[in-house]
């Protein structure tokens, strides 16, 4: 039977602590420092635990607490909590203790209860069935330490004035407060007065007799009912004209001169700890009544008011607006001094390294900087910077030998009085030119430069000035001149050694029609020698013989076109370049029985920019390297010898791969073939190749290679098919 009624209660239990809320209810008001200070300990301890819910109610009996404002109270109550299962209930002060057992089976079934701030506890005053809910903390305050202690420091204490009001917390510890004080009315006398008028107090007080003291309990409400705030218990403690010990720290800091007292944050502290401990499974009844020890608290500056001893005040008591000691002052200063200490004898140690690194830069910078001015002294070039303003700030030798002065008589002027015929290319407010080929006349000697120019910055990335650099190409453009006359005679020597073939090549083509021409003639005159011919009939001659002409004159013309060369860049058709040139080798190819097959990707147009000849002249080379290597691999075999022509698009190129499959080309020589002088030939010269190379890669822009492949060799020419 035992064990299944402890089964129950245990069972119970459990049910009232599934819910993870907790309801405050504060007899008071918030805003009351008591109150406040019970909210505080709360939170300090439920705050470090999130899964937890906290409800906060108040009562609000301190200004009102009549049965009429009650029964409204639990009315809205019992609607407010209808849906609401709380785990546990905290009870701040008397009246919200005494509400929550009288409704504990109407508003919080089976919730546990923990109070706090109950004065005057008597553990027979709780129901019998809400005994195994209920835990908490005694509010009790000390009046006999406190008498004690005021007579201690009072030496010459008569009357002591202890102020109460009759709220029911206070009337609660009435009987205490007498009953505690009779025992000191052999040495003083004692008046206790619970029936204060506001308006009255401070003058009642102000006209104690002289060695009186004030010991306050509370005053929420004086005898007319009117609420007392803490503003105006604030301004009667501070007029009052005899020193006032207070029961409670909340009155602390506000003109008290302190005492034993009660303290509220600790009271929550408690009281939340005890919720801790039930919400994680412990039963109310398990856990002990607790009755903190009040603790003594003073202000300093109240005490010296009233010129008090302090000598008298108790061991380890909290001593509020006390002055501070000179470490305590300069608590700061000192705690930075001792942890500056060990940072500046680093700093120290820093500054001698940062001092000897600085000797050994500035002597490395010296060394640098003669290094530099020999450096920029060798250079030939002309180089100099000068300010945004145009003023000169530095230059090198180069610039001093061609103007003829010294380097300190350029150093500081304008560059307009020194380089006037310069100044006038550059328009650096409208448009800053980088880069210029330009000619630059000075002393009437002209000469060919190419000038670059580069803005530096200051420490601060603001524009400082600009270098600028001069570079004599005189001699490097005749060089270029006449390189470009030497690879334009190579092309040219190139393109007549084709020539001879080329002749024989249009005598092929010429045979054909001359003997038609031949055929027709001898027709003619035997036609002639039978009969009268009609104009018709000598119309037909002369029109077959004319397109024989015609035949003849275009082959003429392709050959014609072929020798000139191109005199300046044009855009042209891959397609039609590659047919005019078969054109005109046709027969050559045909007699050595070579067939020729051009393949184009899609039958697109292949459009680039370059030297139309030129380019045929690259073609006709690759392909007659390519008849001879097919004639000299038919001297040991016989076999048909094909050239493959193909042209495509990839990425942005058009690639043009020329293919035989004639004897091809060694792997070690696949980089020579474009050298010039190098051939395999008996009889060769190596320039036809190397003029290849010069027109694809000088003249088309392109690039072009040898590529490996198992039968024959593979001529790939890449080139930008941008306009």
């Amino acid at each position: 039977m035992k064990f299944l009624i402890l089964f129950f209660l245990t069972i119970t239990t459990i049910l009232a602590n599934s819910s993870k809320e907790i309801l405050l209810l504060h007899s008071y008001n918030n805003g009351l420092k008591w109150t406040d200070g019970i909210t505080q300990g709360v939170k300090e301890i439920l705050d470090k635990y999130p899964q937890y819910e906290l409800t906060i109610e108040y009562m609000d009996s301190k200004k009102i607490d009549s049965e009429e404002y009650f029964n409204i109270l639990m009315s809205l109550y019992e609607k407010k909590f209808l849906n609401r299962q709380y785990a546990v209930v905290i009870a701040a002060d008397n009246y919200a203790y005494e509400f929550v057992l009288k409704n504990h089976s109407k508003l919080f079934d089976k919730s546990s209860i923990v109070f706090t701030g109950i004065e005057n506890f008597n553990n027979n005053s709780i129901p019998f069935d809400l005994k195994r809910y209920v835990t908490g903390v005694v509010e009790y305050k000390d009046i006999k330490k406190n008498i004690e202690l005021i007579k201690k420091i009072i030496t010459d204490l008569n009357i002591l004035y202890i102020i109460s009001d009759d709220t029911f917390s206070s009337l609660v510890i009435k009987d205490q407060i007498i009953s505690d004080s009779n025992d000191f009315k052999k040495d003083i006398k004692i008046v206790f007065d619970n029936q204060i008028d506001i308006n009255t107090i401070l003058s009642k007080v102000n006209h104690l007799p002289k060695n009186s003291a004030v010991l306050f309990s509370s005053l929420y409400r004086d005898i007319n009912g009117k609420y007392i705030t803490s503003t105006q218990l604030r301004d009667f403690f501070k007029s009052s004209k005899y020193p006032i010990f207070a029961l409670n720290k909340i009155h602390l800091g506000e003109g008290v001169i302190g005492g034993v007292m009660v303290n509220a944050i600790e009271q929550g502290n408690i009281a939340a700890k005890k919720t801790v401990e039930i919400m994680q499974g412990k039963e109310a009844f398990s856990l002990d009544i607790n009755i903190p020890t009040s603790k003594y608290y003073f202000d300093y500056e109240v005490l010296e008011k009233f010129s008090l001893n302090n000598s008298k005040i108790p061991m380890l008591s909290t001593m509020l607006n006390e002055p501070k000691s000179f470490f305590e002052k300069n608590r700061q200063f000192i705690d930075g001094t001792f942890i500056l200490l060990p940072l500046l004898f680093l700093l120290i140690i820093g500054l001698i390294v940062n001092i000897t690194k600085r000797i050994n830069l500035e002597i490395k910078l010296v060394e640098q900087s003669k290094l530099d001015n020999v450096l920029l002294n060798n250079i030939k070039s002309i180089i100099y910077w000068k300010s945004n303003d145009g003023t000169l700030l530095g230059c090198n030798d180069a610039l001093c030998l061609f103007l003829n002065m010294k380097k300190k008589e350029i150093i500081g002027k304008k560059i307009e009085e020194i380089l006037p015929s310069l100044c006038e290319k550059f328009k650096d407010n409208v448009n800053f030119v980088k880069e210029l080929e330009t000619t630059l006349i000075f002393k009437n000697i002209s000469m060919e430069v190419l000038i670059r120019r580069k803005k530096y910055f200051n420490k601060k990335n603001q524009e400082a000035g600009i270098v600028t650099i001069i570079n004599d190409m005189t001699d490097i453009k005749k060089l270029q001149n006449q390189r470009k006359k030497d690879e334009q005679f190579i092309i040219q020597r190139s393109k007549l050694s084709e020539i001879g073939e080329i002749m024989t090549s249009i005598a092929h083509q010429w045979k054909t029609p001359l003997i038609e021409i031949s055929t027709i003639a001898q027709e003619l005159l035997y036609k002639r020698s039978k009969k009268e011919l009609s104009k018709e009939d000598s119309k037909e001659f002369v029109d077959e013989i004319m397109t024989q002409v015609q035949y003849m004159t275009k082959t003429i013309d392709d050959f014609r076109s072929f020798i000139k060369p191109s005199i300046s860049k044009s855009n042209f058709e891959i397609r039609e370049a590659i047919e005019e040139l078969l054109r005109i080798i046709e027969h050559n190819i045909k007699y050595n029985y070579i067939e020729v097959e051009v393949n184009f990707q899609e039958n697109k147009k292949y459009i680039i920019s370059g030297y139309p000849n030129e380019f045929k002249q690259a073609i006709l080379s690759i392909i007659n390297n390519a008849r001879d290597s097919i004639l000299k691999k038919r001297e040991k075999e016989n076999f048909q010898g094909k050239i493959i022509i193909d042209t495509f698009y990839e990425n942005d190129n058009i690639y043009i791969s020329i293919k035989d499959n004639g004897i091809g080309i060694k792997k070690e020589n696949l980089e020579k073939i474009f050298e010039p002088f190098f051939t395999d030939k008996i009889n060769g010269d190596g320039f036809g190749l190397y003029m290849v190379k010069l027109i694809i890669e000088d003249k088309m822009d392109g690039s072009i290679k040898a590529v490996e492949q198992k039968d024959g060799a593979n001529i790939l020419i890449a080139l930008n098919k941008n306009i």
